[in-house]
């Protein structure tokens, strides 16, 4: 373990973070712009101790209502990034509400290219904050490479997640339903992926009121 980890994680647990977290979130809600300071450099120093991605997640968030400057909103863009590359740890809900609050067309492009990576790591990080992004300005090729992920992803475990089915409805067509539905009388690697899908749009749609 590095001196630099230990230095950072003595330093959080000092602070007890709990009180520390509430702290910053108070004053950064009012708009103390040294709080605001803080918080990124929490974020950016992405240290890792007891409770730390607790404490990540609520950061995160309380930056996401906060008015930044352009430098600290493109501190914030570069946060996103690095998160989605997997060289910093935020928490993903945390970080798409940050990447929602701060993105422009550049952070939207980098997101976007990202769901193509050879890595499907990245890719899976990058949809997971995209869908909190205000026009993403998806391509049709975007769009195929984000359902072959949650394809993926819902034929792993033995139900499908809370997360997969919010991606997978962020993602609904009757073009990718129709798609889905061709896929369930065939025995084959993506048939029990898609039975799941198929399944939980049908259970949204019973769940729908009358009108």
């Amino acid at each position: 373990m590095s001196r630099r980890h230990d230095e950072h994680e003595h330093y959080y647990e000092e602070l007890k973070i709990d009180t520390w977290v509430d702290s910053v979130g108070r004053r950064v809600s009012d708009g103390d712009s040294e709080a605001i300071e803080e918080a990124l450099a929490f974020l950016e120093r992405d240290p890792y101790f007891f409770r730390s991605g607790y404490a990540r997640e609520r950061v995160a968030r309380q930056l996401a209502h906060a008015d930044l400057t352009l430098s600290q909103r493109a501190r914030a863009r570069e946060l996103v990034v690095s998160t989605a590359d997997g060289a910093r740890h935020c928490p993903l809900p945390g970080v798409g509400r940050l990447a929602g609050a701060v993105a422009d067309n550049s952070l939207r492009r980098t997101l976007r290219s990202r769901l193509h990576s050879d890595d499907a790591s990245v890719a899976r990080r990058a949809l997971r904050i995209v869908v909190h992004v205000r026009r993403p300005g998806l391509t049709a090729d975007d769009v195929e490479a984000a359902r072959a992920l949650v394809l993926a992803d819902a034929e792993r475990g033995l139900w499908l997640s809370p997360t997969v089915a919010r991606l997978a409805r962020y993602l609904w067509s009757r073009e990718w339903e129709a798609e889905l539905t061709a896929l369930l009388p065939h025995h084959g690697p993506q048939r029990a992926a898609a039975k799941r899908l198929v399944e939980a749009a049908d259970r949204r749609r019973r769940k729908r009121p009358a009108p």
